[in-house]
């Protein structure tokens, strides 16, 4: 369909929210949780969660799984979740070894409440996309209550789909990373079209990279290679020969769109999307013109709140491409909120202001349309290239067809525009392979209620949050979690506050 050339506005405006909810499970059992990060594994998609607070029909606790794993059958409705076991204990994702397993059903560590979770944040890596196998990297923590008592690195092990389930083989407790090292692979992936996955981790406060190559063995630590202030590298020895990348950023998704995308700028396909790692329920938006950076990083607005004035803290926030229209601007989001005990997942589309391409900006993406194949791939769903119309070819055909227009306002009223597409449906919704019929005409779910946010939150602001609320941010953080430097421990650890 062709459409005009547009992208994202930048500095980014976010104009309005469209609240959806909550992610609920089909089985309708109360089941808090946290996470919620989308990946695309084989033909099906799938919500990945962290610590899930599992129910019985009774509305009996029958215990707390560290990790699962959801289908999402129907992308037209994306608050809905589907376990594929139908016990009311949640069987964990990644599955425990025998010491993880011993340790955590100690009687003295059930009682203490200690025990060892495996989250995985950044989703899977297909080797291929539709492949059905694939790999992911997990945080491998001891937690003691609500606080990460010690850390083990990053884990990696492969993926697979096994007829309707996905299941993770795990060989031992190696780490490809140990624990003083940057969590590689711990924030975000990215599927690059260079044959490179780039891995986002983060250590204390800052953030770094590593990359391997898609067809290699991951886990072979010589596979891996690292960036550092003298560009790429195979090793390292300190964490100060590290090159930091994206500031303080937290959890969130890295992705890349092809030049035609109708939302990323020209030159700058990367993108970033998410929160950073001082527990302000802040979405940040970047974007560079290399994976390396620099990363220009902005702040979109407050994350929204779905339960209200009884919303906590907003974090794990991640985009969804397969459900988002980026011609328009409208981003399908979900977020955690720990405003209850164990979390809820919620989602809602977030609509930015976009900008129509100059004509000199149109004919850049029709020479790099001629000289690319616009087989950009990423960890995230892709989505279909789209025709570009220069703004010169828009005016001529309104001149020249007006009753087409008006024809075409007749028959496809559910088309004719930003407001109208928010109340009847996401149209054009593109995959990463342009192929799934099934989600051509997408309708929004659930209510067309507006959230408007205040008007200073609509504004973008400088990177860093004023002094004096950093300040406050930061000895809120402290004092809450003394061990802030192991940072998603410390965020994590807001969802252990009671008892099991």
């Amino acid at each position: 369909m062709a459409c005009t050339g547009t992208q994202m506005a930048w500095p980014p405006v976010l104009e309005y929210v469209e609240m959806l909810g909550e992610i609920r499970d089909r089985n309708g059992r109360t089941i808090p949780r946290d996470i919620g990060r989308s990946v695309r594994f084989g033909d099906e998609y799938y919500y990945i969660f962290g610590d899930t607070f599992c129910f019985d029909d009774s509305e009996q606790f029958v215990g707390v799984s560290n990790n699962t794993i959801a289908h999402i059958p129907d992308l037209t409705n994306p608050r809905k979740s589907e376990y594929m076991y139908k016990e009311p204990k949640v069987p964990e994702f990644i599955p425990y070894t025998r010491g993880e397993k011993d340790y955590t059903e100690g009687e003295d560590n059930k009682k203490e409440n200690r025990r060892i979770v495996n989250w995985n944040f950044g989703g899977i890596i297909e080797d291929k996309p539709g492949a059905g196998t694939g790999w992911l990297f997990f945080d491998k923590i001891q937690t003691h209550g609500g606080m990460g008592e010690k850390g083990y690195g990053m884990g990696v092990a492969r993926v697979r789909r096994d007829g309707k389930y996905v299941k993770v083989d795990r060989e031992d407790e190696t780490m490809i990373f140990a624990d003083q090292e940057p969590r590689f692979g711990s924030i975000s992936p990215l599927v690059d079209t260079d044959g490179y996955v780039y891995l986002l981790g983060s250590k204390d406060m800052a953030n770094y990279m590593a990359r391997v190559r898609a067809d290699a063995d991951f886990r072979s630590r010589s596979a891996y290679s690292f960036l550092t202030k003298s560009g790429w590298k195979s090793t390292y020895s300190s964490i100060d020969e590290l090159e930091p990348i994206l500031g303080d950023q937290a959890q969130g998704a890295l992705f890349k769109l092809p030049y035609d995308s109708g939302f990323a700028s020209v030159k700058k396909p990367y993108l970033w999307l998410g929160v950073n790692k001082w527990l302000d329920s802040k979405m940040w938006i970047a974007r560079a013109e290399k994976i390396e950076g620099p990363w220009d990083i902005q702040f979109l607005g407050m994350a929204p709140e779905v339960m209200g004035k009884n919303s906590g803290h907003r974090y794990c926030l991640y985009p969804h491409l397969w459900g988002s229209n980026l011609p328009e601007g409208k981003l399908l989001i979900s977020w955690s909120d720990d405003g209850v005990m164990g979390g809820k997942v919620a989602c809602a589309y977030i609509c930015l202001k976009m900008d129509t391409l100059s004509e000199k900006q149109v004919q850049e993406v029709q020479r790099m349309q001629q000289q690319h194949s616009s087989k950009s791939t990423a960890i995230l769903p892709q989505p279909a290239p789209v025709a570009v119309v220069t703004p010169s070819q828009q005016a001529a055909a309104a001149v020249a067809a007006p009753s087409q227009k008006a024809a075409a306002a007749v028959a496809a009223p559910s088309q004719q525009g930003h407001t109208q597409t928010i109340e009847s449906g996401v149209a054009n919704l593109g995959l990463h392979d342009g192929t799934n019929e099934k989600n051509a005409s997408m309708s929004t779910p659930g209510s067309s209620d507006l959230n408007m946010l205040p008007a200073n939150a609509t504004s973008p602001k400088d990177f860093h949050p004023p002094a004096s609320e950093s300040n406050q941010v930061q000895e809120e953080a402290k004092e809450k979690h003394p061990h802030l430097h192991k940072v998603e421990n410390k965020i994590k650890g807001l969802l252990h506050k009671h008892k099991h």
